[in-house]
This record gives C-alpha cells, sequence and structure tokens, in this order.
C-alpha cells in the first residue's frame, strides 16, 4: 500500500552509501575525528537547528490560512510529529502523517493539507536551486574562492531539480488560475473511473485545490519563499556549527554548498532517518573544499544523530498527547481516515 518497492530501494541505496563511506575508512583517523568533537559547538547547532521548525510553523500557517485558518502552536506539535515519522518510518510516509494528525486534531482535509506540504517542497527546492545557482555565480566571477570547481553531476543534478521544481510549480499555478484545467480533469475522471471512485477522487481533486488556493496571493507567495530562504540559511547555519565542532577550518558558504547537496540529495529515496545517504553527500561536498574523508563522515554521523533524535523524541511526546500511536497512524493512513478527512468538524482555532 505504501509502496514496498520503492521502501527496498530505499534502503537499498542507503546500504550501498554506507558500503561506499565505510570500505575505505581509516578507523583511527575516524576515531580521531570523533575525538576532536567540541560539544559546545554541537549544542549551539542543535539549538540554532530547532529554530528552522519555528519558521516552518509560521510558513505553513500561512499557507493553510485560506483553506481553514489554525493557530500557530496547534500546527508546530504536528510538523515535529511529520518529522519524528519521517525518521521511524519507511517511503517518507511523515508527510502524510502531518496529513492524518491534522485531520485528527483540526478536521482539514487531508488532500488539502497535502496540497500545502507539496508547496511547502516545491518551495524548499526552488530555495535550495536559488542558492546553488547563487554560490555558482559568486564562486565564477571569483566573489568567493573554493577548493576546485563543481562536478558536472551537480550541474546535471541542479538542471534536473529545476525541471522537477519549476515543472510542479507550474502545475499548481496552472491548476489555481486556469479552473477549466481542474474541471478537464474532473471530466476525465468521470469518465475513467466508477461512480463511487469518481466520487471520492473528484473530493480529492477539489480539497486539492482548495490547499493550493494560498497562490492567489503574490504577497503570501513571496513570504513563503523568503521563509524558505530563511529556513535553508538557519540550516546552513547548523552545518557551519556542527563545521566549528570539528575545528573544521572552512567559510559559511563551504557549509552552504553542503546543506544544498545534502538537501537535494535527499530527494532520492532512502532508510528513514536518511541514513547513509547523509553520510554520503556530506562526505561528497566537504570533499571539495578539502575536507578528510574520515572527517566529512564524522560530521554526517554527528550531525544526523544530533538532528534526527531531538525531533523523534520531541515528535513521539507530540504524539502520546494526542493519544495517538505509530499504529494508528499507519492504520489512519491506510484507510485513508475519510470519515474526519471528508467531513471536517468546526474547531476552536484560538485554542
Amino acid at each position: 500500500m505504501f509502496g514496498k518497492k520503492s521502501n527496498i530501494i530505499g534502503i537499498l541505496i542507503s546500504a550501498v552509501c554506507l558500503w561506499l563511506v565505510f570500505r575505505k575508512v581509516d578507523w583511527e583517523r575516524l576515531g580521531q575525528a570523533l575525538q576532536q568533537l567540541q560539544p559546545f559547538y554541537l549544542g549551539c547547532a542543535i539549538a540554532v537547528f530547532f529554530l528552522t521548525f519555528f519558521v516552518r510553523t509560521l510558513r505553513w500557517q500561512v499557507l493553510l490560512n485560506p483553506a481553514q485558518p489554525i493557530a500557530y502552536w496547534r500546527l508546530f506539535s504536528v510538523i515535529f510529529i511529520g518529522y519524528m515519522a519521517n525518521n521511524l518510518l519507511p517511503a517518507r510516509l511523515g508527510e502524510f502523517v502531518r496529513a492524518y494528525v491534522l485531520s485528527h486534531k483540526a478536521g482539514v482535509r487531508k488532500s488539502t493539507t497535502l496540497a500545502t506540504i507539496f508547496i511547502e517542497r516545491i518551495f524548499d527546492g526552488l530555495s535550495l536551486l536559488a542558492m546553488l545557482g547563487g554560490l555558482m555565480l559568486l564562486y565564477a566571477t571569483n566573489c568567493l574562492s573554493r577548493a576546485q570547481p563543481f562536478p558536472d553531476w551537480v550541474l546535471v543534478t541542479g538542471v534536473l531539480a529545476g525541471v522537477v521544481f519549476v515543472g510542479a510549480f507550474g502545475f499548481v499555478i496552472v491548476l489555481e488560475y486556469a479552473p477549466q484545467v481542474a474541471e478537464h480533469l474532473r471530466r476525465l475522471i468521470a469518465a475513467l473511473a466508477s461512480p463511487v471512485l469518481a466520487q471520492r477522487l473528484v473530493g480529492i481533486l477539489e480539497a486539492f485545490v482548495d490547499g493550493v488556493a494560498c497562490l492567489r496571493s503574490v504577497r503570501r507567495l513571496l513570504f513563503v519563499f523568503a521563509a524558505s530562504l530563511i529556513v535553508w540559511l538557519i540550516e546552513a547555519t547548523t552545518y557551519y556549527l556542527a563545521g566549528a565542532a570539528f575545528n573544521m577550518q572552512l567559510g559559511f558558504d563551504a557549509f552552504l554548498v553542503t546543506m544544498v547537496i545534502v538537501n537535494l540529495g535527499s530527494i532520492a529515496p532512502s532508510a528513514p532517518g536518511y541514513i547513509g545517504t547523509f553520510q554520503a553527500f556530506c562526505i561528497t561536498a566537504l570533499g571539495w573544499f578539502g575536507v578528510a574523508h574520515e572527517t566529512g563522515l564524522a560530521f554526517g554521523l554527528v550531525l544526523n544523530v544530533a538532528e534526527n533524535i531531538p525531533v523523534t523524541l520531541l515528535g513521539l511526546m507530540f504524539l502520546l498527547r494526542e493519544h495517538l500511536g505509530l499504529g494508528t497512524l499507519l492504520r489512519g493512513n491506510d484507510t485513508g481516515g475519510t470519515q474526519s478527512s471528508d467531513n471536517p468538524r468546526t474547531m476552536d482555532v484560538a485554542r
């Protein structure tokens, strides 16, 4: 139901990445790199990392407002639950978990919620690409120095990611500003599907259209894009402080490059928590700036754990507060949660 093949592919990709990063590791040097860890800077990195969730929550609230205004702190806990699920469950189920929990606690249709999350991901991708393009321009004009040129595959990845994210953005813009497209989709669904299935699919489509209603405001679009840039600049600061924890003498731009590459690389399927892929991209990106394999691996291992464990624990705490469990979330997503999804209840948004 949740794409068992993609789960297997993700686990295989993570396994291959782990094999690649560990097969030629010098264990003594890895131990020395880990011994250099300075807890103070790592603690600062974790603290800064948590700031991203405050900005992410505000961004999500702005995206949801046209469909249904919801209090900030109600969304704050749901985001942590979703990230916790991404760290523990396969196939990036955290996005569906966010939709299920918000439906459970606020009555928002899951398709509407997923539409806003889809837009979040589009703006995340566009922001990362904008940063990558800006860095390439600064390097090309010698405004910033670097150890060696970007490999061709980085340029290819940037172009392909650009096609995907710009194409997705174009699709939701057309869906919002050309209502005849949604009408054609409704007719196509009615012609191809059985009456019962068509009714359900049309309902999902309409809820999705409601979710992209946030695109009607240029001011809102600019705010979401600015918030996305802020999120990733804060994330890059986390990388910079984690680098300081390992006494890396690199400029902020090196960690901005690393952050962009790691997060664009996270688009690829992987095991929960991005294990393997996270470390592989950290080593590759930092290697361009002269960082040794073992130091890059230590950085990737520690930062991955430092980001995932606190978020997972907080997410589980918020989940228990909602009187839900992981099994309930899986069953809710598997059954679709039709009652709460298709028949939203009223709520006290100030609570």
